[in-house]
């Protein structure tokens, strides 16, 4: 009834052609469900690409529609949304870490690298923020977190408890996994969104090139990140942190541990050299999924406890992406927008997106609102730059990259709410940290499209 009421109103008030209304209204009752979740999220994204299969791919032949672009597509283009590519590239991340956690891979490479930096306060913290965000960018940085706040509750149980470095402590763990995620296309869900709306324009950002300008910015912001936490929460007893070493179940030379080394650092290889060997990254990830279960590392139980529902949910983006083609809306809100919109106006849109991106992903998920600002890069681009795909490319990862740099409060992030859940902080001491990030993180972001001009 809500979808119809919709309808009515946008097709009678603004005379939109029936196609691009029906699409209007998919993406309000999208937006609605993803913010005030009255169903599940993932549940949400079924119901965006059901709904443009029975209106767009008309299987039951409702008369009167019309399509700006293709006659009643087929069925298979929108449940392609499920299988893109960029999904499967998430599912091989997927798999990887829930070997590293199984075999203890994980904590074996932070326990190494933490020790390496030193036993001074700021040197722990350091150590820890670039060990998190190091693992952040293979694994669920929700993972990621559970397991490093883990290791950091010996150095906690040393420290006073009026000591303010512990919030520094506890603070830079959740940061540094935020911040992580941006590192690699696996590393968070609003990165692999952005790569599916881009491939269903045509452009491939290879594995190792996301890498190459996405890694200098997770080095920025976990060093910002690292100096503001020490100012805002310095140390104030001189102690030595020892963080105790502890050997993975079965230990390094187990065959599981060495088999599980071998095909996580096999994998990671051909993703970089995707553009040597020519095979994507998403048919690279089926390597792992393959692999893992051949040697006995992962079971059936392994495989059935992944994260489905944030494939899912991821799904449903792209699967607006496909709709906003397949009913002319994204044509047609370039042609709207074409007349009111010069390419002078390429900084204040970018600039906006980016903001509202912050904003939104400080109240609700940064999944969820990447999926619904994602899809506008590409008819923005076409009013203000027809033809070229370089700044549908700047919308598109100012947008993925933004959504994960809002972390102000427990509500965020997952790794935020599991910090806030160890206690030892208040929210306004998150705040103080989490919102200068946030906007030096929005600084540097679009800084780099100056960079580009």
């Amino acid at each position: 009834m809500l979808l119809v009421g919709i309808l009515f109103f946008v097709q009678v008030r603004f005379e939109f052609p029936l196609s691009v209304a029906i699409m209007i209204c998919i993406f309000v009752l999208a937006a609605v469900f993803w913010v005030a979740e009255p169903i599940p999220g993932y549940a949400t994204s079924i119901l965006v690409i059901f709904l443009e299969i029975i209106f767009f791919a008309n299987p039951i032949g409702i008369p009167g529609f019309a399509f700006s672009q293709n006659k009643n597509p087929s069925i298979a283009i929108f449940l392609s949304s499920l299988a893109d590519s960029s999904i499967i590239l998430f599912l091989g991340g997927f798999v990887l870490a829930k070997a590293c956690v199984k075999t203890g891979l994980d904590r074996f490479f932070a326990n190494r690298i933490i020790r390496k930096f030193g036993v001074k306060s700021h040197q722990v913290l350091l150590g820890f923020m670039f060990t998190t965000g190091f693992i952040s960018m293979w694994m669920s940085n929700t993972a990621t977190t559970s397991m490093m706040i883990a290791l950091s509750f010996p150095l906690l149980q040393i420290l006073p408890e009026k000591e303010p470095f512990r919030k520094a402590l506890i603070l830079g763990i959740p940061f540094a996994a935020n911040i992580g995620g941006v590192g690699t296309p696996i590393g968070s869900p609003p990165n692999i969104i952005a790569m599916g709306i881009l491939r269903q324009q045509g452009i491939i950002i290879p594995f190792g090139t996301w890498m190459l300008f996405a890694v200098p910015l997770v080095v920025v912001l976990i060093l910002f990140a690292w100096f503001l936490l020490l100012k805002l929460f310095p140390q104030k007893d001189s102690l030595d942190l020892v963080v105790e070493f502890q050997e993975p179940e079965g230990g390094a030379k187990s065959f599981s541990f060495r088999v599980t080394s071998i095909i996580f650092l096999g994998t990671v290889v051909l993703w970089f050299t995707e553009n040597l060997h020519g095979v994507s990254a998403g048919v690279v990830a089926l390597l792992p999924l393959i692999l893992f279960p051949t040697f006995g590392i992962l079971n059936e139980k392994d495989i059935n406890s992944l994260d489905w529902s944030v494939l899912i949910l991821i799904a449903g983006g792209i699967g607006i992406g496909v709709g906003f083609q397949q009913s002319g809306m994204g044509p047609w809100f370039s042609g709207i927008l074409k007349p009111i919109t010069k390419p002078e106006y390429a900084v204040n849109v970018l600039f906006f997106l980016c903001v509202l991106t912050l904003l939104l992903s400080t109240f609700m998920s940064n999944t969820a609102a990447t999926n619904l600002l994602v899809p506008f890069a590409f008819p923005l681009s076409a009013a203000l730059f027809p033809g070229s795909n370089a700044y549908l490319l700047e919308i598109c990862l100012g947008i993925a990259l933004t959504a994960s740099l809002a972390m102000s409060l427990p509500v965020s992030t997952p790794p935020n709410a599991i910090a806030y859940s160890v206690g030892g902080f208040e929210i306004k001491d998150m705040i103080r940290a989490g919102l200068p990030v946030g906007i030096f993180g929005l600084i540097v972001v679009l800084s780099a499209y100056f960079a580009f001009l």
